[in-house]
């Protein structure tokens, strides 16, 4: 089981060419399409479900969120520590995503199951529910990012991976946004059920669990696809075992890491506010915003479209959309300079949305459509400097920590998702947001600023932490010949 040796057969030294099949590609984005199945699903619609279904107050999931997240400043970074120490014959990263496919898919329907308890027997439930979805996210999803730092030593091949894998995140977001709330209505069109609400025509009680176990089980799926159909190739310089201690000394002076992670942070508090404010805004500000513009059918499913669920799906559309040209951008252009360009897009964008009159929709849903073009190549280009950052750390210190340089990154993106959390719902219980009030015109003010300016300045500030980035795809090429050449000396 701790033998490196046997991983031979399934490496390759780092000169080999590192091309991949399509095959293989596809396997690799399916794990994202998983991720997203359930991970858009808590990001847009577990605060909602929460404040608007549970019945808890934003007060109390405040300390919900704070509390999880106490709790995985300790979880990520040993997880990252865990996986690059594992030597098994499937590699150091895929048999956790075996392992933890199918827990990982049972925390999703137990996260949006909630029974008729007290008050506070429901905030101690979701906090311990919402704690083991985060578990088992950090569990799956470190080994399955830290694997894009080594299914391939190809710098371009690795953009492409990452190409492949955010139009399946992005197609994973899509159906989360098109499909949550019509199989909620229709998993929960029970009106013999104790929960059934006739005012709304369904059952979110019952509604929201049933629609979960089908992405949950939808997503144990995809993650095997990916185990099956993946190898990994990439063999650290030295497989001996430094000290954690080691390890986090050499990450706390790359400055390239440093810089990435606080960026990062941001853009993901950005995206916290802005998607948890999302269903807010699109309820209780945009006017006639439950309007049916027409009805497709599925044949099993009668899938009504409101602006609602026109302007979540469309987005998400256009995010898959824009994931398409990124390895022909990257390819042209230098990936921090297309980093800036995206988030200077998009929080002008989130911006300009404040001043547009609540009932022009189209004006809406057209700088919407604009932000999820240009920034679906956000993670695509993003990830790809996190595995040069992979690199780098290697070509310094002549040791390889895939797996803790993509749990610390995780972390940064789950410290923002957090942080942005901690700022939505704190400002919410600040300004008394409850259902009830939630047309009072200063509440919608309110949900206002949350759904566009104060996502729109952490993207800036996001943008001027990025240009202190000195990893050029030149100097990157550079490195890559170097260790190849270490390598060469060294079998």
């Amino acid at each position: 089981m701790n033998d490196p040796k046997s991983m031979a057969p399934f490496s390759a030294p780092l000169g080999t060419s590192g091309k991949l099949s399509v095959l293989e590609k596809l396997g690799f984005g399916a794990g994202d399409l998983a991720s997203n199945l359930l991970f858009q699903t808590f990001n847009m619609f577990l605060l909602f479900f929460y404040t608007d279904v549970v019945g808890l107050s934003p007060g109390s999931i405040f300390y919900v969120f704070l509390f999880a997240k106490m709790f995985n400043i300790v979880n990520d970074p040993i997880m990252g520590a865990i996986a690059d120490r594992t030597h098994t014959r499937w590699g150091r990263y895929r048999p956790y995503i075996f392992g933890l496919a199918i827990p990982y898919g049972i925390s999703a329907y137990l996260l949006f199951t909630v029974p008729d308890l007290s008050y506070t027997a429901k905030v101690f439930y979701c906090g311990g529910t919402y704690i083991f979805a985060t578990m088992m996210y950090t569990g799956i999803n470190i080994p399955y990012c830290a694997l894009m730092g080594v299914i391939t030593p190809d710098v371009q091949e690795r953009t492409s991976v990452s190409q492949y894998r955010f139009f399946m995140a992005f197609a994973g977001g899509w159906l989360i946004n098109t499909f949550t709330l019509p199989l909620v209505r229709l998993l929960g069109a029970n009106p013999s059920s104790p929960t059934y609400n006739k005012v709304i025509g369904y059952d979110p009680v019952a509604g929201y669990p049933a629609a979960m176990m089908v992405f949950g089980l939808l997503a144990a799926l995809l993650f095997f696809m990916t185990f099956f159909t993946t190898k990994e190739r990439v063999v650290a310089l030295s497989t001996k075992n430094t000290p954690f201690r080691q390890d986090m000394k050499d990450l706390l002076r790359n400055s390239q890491w440093l810089i990435l992670f606080i960026s990062a942070v941001l853009f993901l508090a950005h995206q916290a506010i802005r998607n948890g404010a999302m269903l807010y805004y699109l309820n209780y500000y945009v006017k006639d915003s439950g309007r049916i513009l027409f009805t497709v059918n599925f044949g099993f499913l009668d899938l009504p479209v409101s602006r609602v669920v026109l302007y979540m799906s469309a987005g998400s559309l256009c995010a898959i959309l824009g994931v398409l040209p990124t390895q022909y951008l990257v390819r042209r252009f230098d990936k921090r300079s297309l980093y800036l360009f995206i988030l200077l897009v998009v929080g002008l964008s989130e911006g300009a949305i404040y001043f547009v009159p609540s009932d022009n929709f189209n004006l809406i849903l057209a700088f919407h459509l604009l932000i999820n073009l240009v920034g679906a190549a956000w993670p695509v280009v993003a990830f790809a400097m996190y595995a040069d950052v992979a690199d780098y750390s290697e070509w310094k210190n002549s040791r390889r920590a895939t797996g803790l340089i993509v749990a610390t990154i995780l972390f940064g993106f789950k410290a923002g998702l957090w942080l942005g959390s901690q700022l939505l719902t704190g400002v919410m219980a600040l300004i008394g947001y409850t259902k009830a009030a939630a047309m009072e015109p200063s509440i919608q003010h309110w949900i206002l600023l949350l759904f566009t300016w104060v996502p729109a300045v952490l993207t800036f500030v996001a943008g001027l932490i990025l240009f202190k980035y000195t990893i050029t795809d030149k100097l990157m090429k550079q490195i890559q010949v170097d260790l190849e050449a270490r390598k060469t000396a060294t079998t």
